[in-house]
């Protein structure tokens, strides 16, 4: 029968530094997920970072993203955090095998991959890789055999080919694959602080990095876009949804929603805004920084240590079974 070992998997890809939209729309909601569920795995995606990234570069944040996390609030004591490369053998046959139950034009039909494609390439020009990479996100999940994967409504569809995969491998061959589930969770659209689209690392000037100095945040929300006196553009929500959702006190909040208030009646109150949003952000990097000072690269080596030995584990007694079912 097929066995359930992780309760909750998810990844990240080491490409650069966190922002404050990283946290709110990714880890925040694993620091909320361990406080009920004791079995929850993070896997430090270096493996797909490297479908557009130099390899030296996914080593370079990868050790960052650990520290993130863990200054963030992730407790390696209750969370499993290990790097897709300690078992890349692992990862690579059951991708293989999975290869065998799909279609180039199946994948082609994929929204993400297609909007990738959208971007200056196109199928004769792109990376194989990146045509390779929902069905490695498909092995990670099933070599760990995952029962949720917590993920956005775009990212749907990657669940819905892994369990497509597996649906079809447990047909033909025997049942070893459980199925995994989509968590939906309800994800922050943190815009830029300069309008345009979504914060990103892709433009450092309308993004707050987790490792800006009080002082850069300040400069940045200072030359941050808003809204003209009584309007209440997107951008605005935005920010006042980054402003209340790193406030550590209710002051904060009430100051916030008064100063709206006034803007809503016409009045010229942006500045006083762009204060306490600052403040906020400024009280919450500082706070952030010095957890993260605190923590050594040997604590995160012993972190990653303990997280690939389980890892290991569970995928090698899954690539066990699959060799079982399929007599290879």
């Amino acid at each position: 029968m097929a066995e359930y070992k992780v309760d909750i998997l998810t990844g990240v890809r080491p490409t650069a530094s966190l922002t404050v939209a990283n946290y709110l729309g990714a880890v925040k909601h694993i620091v909320d997920l361990q406080r009920k569920t004791k079995n929850i795995v993070i896997f430090v995606a270096d493996l797909h970072a490297i479908t557009d990234r130099e390899p030296s570069e996914v080593t370079k944040y990868t050790n960052e993203i650990v520290a993130d996390y863990i200054a963030l609030g992730v407790d390696p004591n209750k969370t499993i955090i290990y790097k897709q490369s300690d078992i890349a053998g692992e990862v690579a046959t059951l991708s293989l095998f999975l290869a065998r139950h799909t279609t180039v034009a199946e994948l082609l039909r994929i929204p993400t991959l297609k909007e990738k494609l959208k971007k200056g390439m196109r199928p004769e020009t792109a990376n194989a890789l990146l045509f390779f990479y929902p069905i490695m996100m498909a092995a990670d999940i099933l070599v760990q055999r995952a029962r949720f994967v917590p993920v956005g409504k775009d990212q749907l569809p990657h669940i819905e080919i892994t369990r497509k995969l597996a649906e079809k491998f447990n047909k033909k061959y025997k049942e070893i694959f459980p199925m995994p589930n989509a968590l939906k969770i309800k994800t922050l659209r943190i815009l830029s602080l300069k309008g345009e689209g979504k914060m990103s690392k892709t433009t450092p000037a309308g993004a707050i990095f987790l490792s800006d100095t009080p002082e850069e945040a300040a400069f940045k929300i200072k030359k941050a876009e808003t809204a003209l006196e009584g309007q209440m553009s997107e951008k605005l929500k935005s920010h006042i949804l980054l402003a209340y959702n790193l406030a550590n006190n209710l002051d904060d909040k009430k100051t916030i929603d008064e100063i709206i208030k006034r803007h809503k009646k016409g009045e010229l109150v942006m500045g006083e805004f762009k204060k306490i949003l600052t403040k906020i952000v400024q009280e919450f990097l500082i706070e952030f920084q010095q957890k993260r000072n605190k923590i050594s690269d040997k604590e995160i080596k012993d972190i990653l240590k303990r997280g690939a030995k389980k890892a290991r584990e569970n995928a090698r007694e899954t690539i066990e079974l699959l060799k079982e079912a399929v007599k290879f």
